[in-house]
């Protein structure tokens, strides 16, 4: 039987979390409001109760976390989850959700979806906090599976095994032009008509990589002058005339940061649609709170609850 001295305590595992996220003993103390040395040992009593390394420590680049460091923080950071929605359950005899629930977001849907989540919960569930990340999916697919997120927001394509998701809603591709274009009254609008012109590239993966795939598999092969993981970047170049953009997402204003006019056309042929999903690890356990967020956005979309 195991000693209780050899059981890693929640405040331990706090500390190392903090010291892998910020990457030294110092920002994490500063974080944690302890001294360096509180989380030093806090991760050195670890190491010995794990018999393995967690970091590399570097003077020079900080703490490296080693592969058995980036399994426990997957575990850890459950772990820390499951024990405060153990307090709040304990301490909160109405039921009533409560707490913070992180999530990701693939960032060019986050304008149009987010705005419309975050007041629909401070309505419906107002002792809930939302803490949201933007990125690209592969990043924030990463902090899904390390249990450093309990969902995202995302397309489904580019998506890691070991996630499971529920269907928000589809996009629809379509082409983005300057208002002076001589193709821009043209509604439906042959991509094959733009196969010379130069193409200005959303390269946030996997935008990039998606787009070209589509274009290619309708034959053309697209003359990429420009790739930026800004969508606003993107629409600023086509609104100047300097090329042709493909979107999946839509948005409700005709002009770009510059106020100059930008025309949204369908496709035709129709593009393939992409799936907006929302996403959690198949292994996690959800909390109270995040079922709740969860089946607030699905009734957001008009889903029935899964």
């Amino acid at each position: 039987m195991t000693s209780p001295s050899t059981q890693p305590t929640l405040r331990q595992l706090e500390l190392f979390i903090a010291a892998a996220h910020y990457g030294s003993f110092v920002a994490a103390a500063d974080i944690k409001y302890v001294t360096p040395n509180a989380v030093s040992s806090a991760v050195t009593e670890l190491e010995s109760i794990f018999n393995t390394q967690l970091f590399i420590r570097r003077r020079a680049k900080g703490l490296i976390t080693t592969t058995a460091g980036h399994d426990l923080i997957a575990h850890a950071e459950r772990l820390l989850a499951q024990a405060e929605e153990l307090t709040l359950l304990i301490g909160n005899r109405d039921d009533t959700p409560r707490g913070s629930v992180k999530i990701g977001c693939y960032a060019t849907l986050a304008a149009t979806i987010i705005p419309e989540l975050w007041a629909r919960t401070s309505h419906q569930l107002p002792l809930i906090t939302l803490d949201i990340e933007e990125g690209p999916v592969e990043q924030l697919s990463q902090k899904l599976l390390e249990g450093r997120l309990d969902m995202m927001i995302s397309y489904q394509i580019g998506l890691p095994t070991g996630v499971v998701s529920n269907e928000l809603f589809h996009a629809t591709p379509h082409v983005s032009l300057p208002d002076n274009h001589p193709l821009a009254s043209q509604r439906p609008v042959a991509l094959k008509a733009l196969e010379d012109e130069p193409l200005i590239l959303l390269d946030l993966p996997p935008a990039g990589d998606n787009t070209l795939r589509l274009l290619h598999s309708q034959g053309l092969h697209p003359n990429v002058i420009h790739r930026s993981t800004s969508y606003e970047t993107v629409r600023s170049m086509v609104a100047r005339g300097f090329g042709y953009s493909l979107f999946f997402q839509e948005t409700h204003t005709e002009l770009s940061y510059e106020g100059l006019r930008i025309v949204d056309l369908p496709i035709d042929p129709p593009l393939e649609t992409e799936p907006v999903v929302l996403s959690y690890d198949r292994e996690a356990r959800a909390t109270h709170r995040a079922k709740a967020v969860r089946d607030l956005m699905l009734d957001m979309f008009d889903l029935s609850r899964q």
